[in-house]
């Protein structure tokens, strides 16, 4: 998988998060689109603005609630909600809030949940 800032990152996907579609072609279950999503997050150093499907998969990698989140980087839950809903978007600060949480649990050794 490409990352946004040029880098591969080469991941092996459990068989069960892949499939076939009609045509024959390799395709990912939900759950593997999750999966893929939850490492990208945790390879990245948030240098783009962070998606709505990307501060999810940053929040569930790390095994936290919306309201953990929240406590940690000093937002209430309702704020996570409406970020990762995309009705929000972060703000500069809080982007550098969750860029420097998420270092610091990648480099503590946050584990994938698969």
């Amino acid at each position: 998988m490409k990352l946004a800032d040029g880098r591969t990152v080469f991941v092996e996907v459990p068989a069960c998060m892949a499939t076939r579609d009609r045509s024959g072609e390799l395709a990912f279950t939900p759950e593997g689109v999750r999966f893929l999503d939850r490492v990208r997050a945790l390879a990245s150093d948030l240098n783009t603005p962070p998606t709505p499907a990307f501060i999810t998969s940053l929040r569930e990698a790390a095994g936290m609630t919306q309201e953990e989140l929240g406590r940690r980087i000093g937002r209430n839950k309702l704020t996570i909600s409406r970020w990762e809903c995309g009705t929000l978007h972060p703000s500069r600060e809080a982007v550098n809030r969750l860029r420097k949480l998420f270092r610091r649990l990648r480099a503590s050794g946050v584990l994938l949940p698969v």
